[in-house]
């Protein structure tokens, strides 16, 4: 294994292990602490930029669930996931994600075990429920707990202004108004409906589905 900044990873192991002097760490902090690096260092990383748990395996000679222990206690001490609103936009972005228009459902593919933990606690909070029993990596949630999730995300995002082209563009011809609940109920049907695809990129104006959840973080902050 070739360490891609050896200055950086043994500056900081170091003064890790050296903090609380010599022997005071325990063997298992050592070993979250040295996987930690190897992650920061760019280590197991496949052609998408994501860790290769299957590589980690082999590589460290341990089994996956180890390793999926270790980066877990990893992330849990030593990052954060930052926004979850963007995390969520940002597993769209990739693809990270299969619709089942059929059973009305949405599977997300959440590789790290922290974001996949906040994920499912975010269903929680909705009265929902994400059933992770099809892989360890797997989130599946309903189309309705998909809305909920993203009107409780999303929803203060969504102005008068937006409402008022989306009402033009989706129904110009009717007195009823389109509300902000409507709007993004709308999104996730389509959203499943087509798994991202063609039919919700026009529904909103050209636009991704990860474009459009973007314009409203980023544009109506």
């Amino acid at each position: 294994m070739n360490i891609n900044d050896p200055k950086n990873f043994s500056q900081k192991f170091i003064t890790k292990f050296l903090g609380n002097g010599f022997g005071a760490v325990p063997k298992r902090e050592v070993e979250v602490y040295v996987l930690y690096l190897l992650l920061e260092d760019g280590q197991f990383v496949n052609r998408d930029g994501e860790f290769d748990y299957h590589e980690m395996s082999l590589s460290l000679r341990i089994s996956e669930t180890k390793v999926r222990d270790l980066v877990y206690e990893a992330e849990l001490k030593y990052t954060t996931i930052g926004s979850f609103e963007k995390a969520l936009v940002d597993l769209i972005e990739k693809e990270c994600f299969e619709a089942d228009s059929v059973k009305k459902i949405i599977r997300f593919y959440v590789q790290s075990p922290l974001l996949k933990q906040a994920f499912e606690y975010e269903v929680r909070k909705l009265g929902g429920i994400s059933d992770g029993s099809f892989s360890k990596q797997i989130v599946t949630i309903k189309e309705e707990t998909f809305a909920k999730l993203l009107y409780r995300l999303y929803g203060n995002k969504v102005d008068e202004q937006l409402l008022k082209r989306m009402q033009n563009e989706l129904n110009p011809d009717s007195d009823i108004e389109i509300s902000g609940p409507y709007l993004i109920k709308i999104f996730a049907e389509e959203f499943i409906r087509t798994s991202g695809g063609k039919t919700a990129e026009m529904l909103f104006a050209n636009s991704t589905p990860a474009a459009w959840l973007k314009a409203l973080i980023f544009t109506n902050a």
